[in-house]
């Protein structure tokens, strides 16, 4: 057995030293901070609890074995691992939690990841590193945040290659077997292309399952959660809060729980990996990046957000069974902004700019600008992934908005000169972006951000990106390809698409599970058309839906606007930004009227991609299919409700000139 140690000299690896590193470090900190937090280190209580019996069923549930300490493994999950240029490694990123009946770990623990060609044959081990992740603060009216984490990166595998993986911790404890593929080697069109493919994306998901605290986390807990066991109320950190006459996830819904049934339907498509647009769990309801207080739930005091770690644990067990199998690679949202762990822009900054949280409990690949924590890129067979940070381009949510000092744009820019005119042109035939924020949707609860809009859309067709991914507005979106602002063409269901000439194609997929959003309303003062228009027809009517398959009530255009065009939608501007009464600075709404909203549906769905590369000079495509979530009335787990392809010719896709707005 070969043994591939991996130290990090410059943090603590065993749980001694985390013990010495965080007395070290509580020291320097409040006697609140030190009281609440040392009594998290120290495991007070002791309790079995609803957390750790959730993490230990998945345990079970995967065929791990119970070592002598009581700690099982939980949530594991896979990321790739791509070398500065994107192209990915041969390698792949293991996460996983490790969980305790007491909240600590046993002196002196140790962990490896064991990788082999089949199950019981590990030939592999590669020793993890044990992150410990706590709070900077004891969050007021809420639990203790301490959370261990181990995490490896198992190098020396071969392209295009099948391994399985289990982790072993040293007092004994072994998690069940899980599986991965390795990405195909990168050489081209000259030679063989890549095998056809598909990848799935969604945005927005959260929980079906509150969260539970751990006794020994309880701290300043309410005694509604207290006298519960631990327990918050449903709708508080989690999504149950659906809309009872939502016919999907409400009272007499075909799905209940579309943020797990979701995960589970996607594996179903064989993904090689899945693209998670922003607003992963929800830790965070309120979504500001303002400090974590608990106080006044249900509500929030003006100026915070409300906050509880252990929803991570939920939603790392709910994704597990795909997770753990297939590389799922994060962009980061609103929600996703955790200052417990590290400032915001707006509260003062920090290094890690509130994501610190995601270090520990994911995997982000670190190739972009170093400023900037959820920035990175990959490349897999023929198509190129972007990771953007729209908080940091946002005109509506500005609490981490230009945080990066312009880095981002910059690398952005200087990536996608490398892919389209530099030396991975003759690789790379298609490009996604995938970030949160929407530059082009038309959605009553945040609509279209001039932010990500002015900054990515002349970007974008000036390298002619292919795909962007967005969430943020809760329900499924997609536009006719834009260049510079301007729709080129329709594209209706069915539709061809050729983005070297027809444009960007950005589609809303923040579907995932959150209780859904409204479209726009008729127009009224409180929902304006620009100043000078004046609606007529179809345009009177509330905006509704436009999918394969629907049929409006009355028919189309009777009670409803089913057309491509809104009047009164809007997009979020800087002009005016103020501090608004939540306590973040946010710009301003102005009216604005679209002709690209070409479909819409208003409940829960995911997309599937299927990517054929090609040889050289011929054709090559990637066709997206949009699947929702138990369609009322369909009677199926799924269905197809849009499809549109996009062509390239292969190895083709170098730009020769660069065409300039309005030419």
């Amino acid at each position: 057995m070969t043994v591939v140690t991996k130290r990090f000299p410059d943090r603590p690896v065993t749980v001694d030293e985390f013990a010495e590193w965080n007395t070290r470090a509580l020291a320097r900190q409040s006697v609140s901070r030190r009281s609440m937090l040392k009594a998290a280190v120290a495991g007070a209580g002791g309790v079995a609890v609803a957390q750790f019996t959730l993490a230990n069923a998945a345990f079970a549930a995967g065929g791990g074995t119970a070592g002598s300490a009581g700690v099982v493994v939980s949530g594991r999950h896979l990321s790739f691992v791509p070398a500065s240029d994107g192209l990915l490694r041969p390698a792949m990123a293991v996460t996983a939690q490790l969980v305790s009946k007491t909240g600590t770990l046993p002196h002196h623990l140790r962990a490896w990841v064991e990788v082999g060609t089949a199950p019981g044959h590990y030939g592999d081990c590669h020793e993890a590193d044990i992150q410990h992740l706590y709070g900077q603060y004891a969050i007021p009216g809420g639990p203790v945040s301490s959370q261990f984490y181990v995490k490896a990166v198992l190098t020396g595998l071969r392209p295009s290659s099948f391994y399985h993986y289990r982790v072993r911790l040293s007092d004994g404890t072994v998690s069940g077997d899980a599986h991965f593929t390795t990405a195909p080697a990168t050489h081209g069109h000259d030679l063989r292309p890549p095998k056809p493919f598909t990848f799935t994306a969604f945005a927005d998901v959260g929980t079906n399952t509150a969260p539970t605290d751990p006794k020994w986390a309880w701290g300043q807990d309410p005694a509604s959660v207290t006298g519960a066991g631990g327990v918050w109320p449903a709708g508080v950190f989690d999504d149950n809060y659906y809309n009872a006459a939502d016919p999907v996830a409400g009272t007499n819904g075909t799905d209940r729980t579309p943020a797990v049934t979701q995960t589970s339907l996607m594996a179903t498509q064989n993904p090689v990996f899945t693209l998670l647009a922003g607003d992963i769990c929800y830790a965070d309801p309120d979504g500001s990046g303002l400090p974590a207080d608990d106080s006044a739930v249900p509500g929030t005091p003006p100026g915070k957000n409300r906050y509880n770690p252990y929803v991570w644990d939920v939603f790392l067990t709910q994704i597990e069974p795909q997770a753990a199998f297939t590389p799922w690679m994060f962009a980061t949202g609103n929600h996703d902004m955790e200052p417990l762990y590290g400032n915001t822009g707006f509260l003062g900054d920090s290094p890690n700019h509130g994501y610190g949280g995601h270090a520990k409990r994911l995997d982000m690949p670190d190739n972009g600008p170093h400023t900037c924590p959820s920035v990175y890129r990959f490349v897999y067979g023929n198509v190129g992934v972007l990771s953007v940070d729209a908080n940091d381009l946002s005109y509506e949510i500005q609490t981490n908005t230009g945080y990066s000092g312009g880095a981002q744009l910059r690398w952005l820019e200087d990536t996608l000169r490398e892919w389209r005119r530099g030396g991975l042109s003759d690789t790379v035939d298609f490009v996604v972006a995938f970030f949160h924020h929407c530059a082009y949707s038309t959605t009553n609860n945040h609509a279209s951000d001039g932010g990500l809009r002015d900054k990515l859309d002349p970007l974008f067709s000036k390298y002619q990106v292919d795909l962007v991914v967005q969430g943020h507005n809760h329900l499924l979106e997609r536009t006719d390809p834009i260049r510079y602002g301007r729709r080129t063409r329709p594209a209706p269901d069915g539709s061809t698409i050729r983005p070297a000439d027809d444009g960007v194609t950005y589609l809303c997929v923040g579907s995932g599970g959150r209780p859904r959003y409204p479209f726009r309303p008729a127009p009224s003062p409180t929902a304006p058309p620009p100043p000078g228009v004046t609606p007529t027809g179809p345009q009177l009517l509330p905006e509704g839906q436009r999918y394969r398959g629907y049929q409006p009530a009355g028919g189309a255009n009777t009670a409803e606007n089913n057309t491509e065009n809104v009047v009164n939608s809007y997009v979020w501007s800087k002009d005016g930004t103020a501090v608004n009464a939540s306590g973040y600075p946010q710009g301003t709404k102005v009216p604005e009227v679209i002709e690209w909203s070409q479909v819409r549906y208003d409940d829960y769905a995911f997309i599937a991609v299927d990517v054929v590369p090609g040889r050289r000079g011929h054709r090559t495509t990637f066709t997206v299919r949009t699947l929702a979530d138990a369609l009322p009335g369909s009677g199926e787990p799924y269905t197809e409700i849009d499809r549109i392809t996009f062509e390239r010719t292969a190895g083709r896709s170098r730009i020769r000139t660069i065409e300039r707005p309005g030419h």
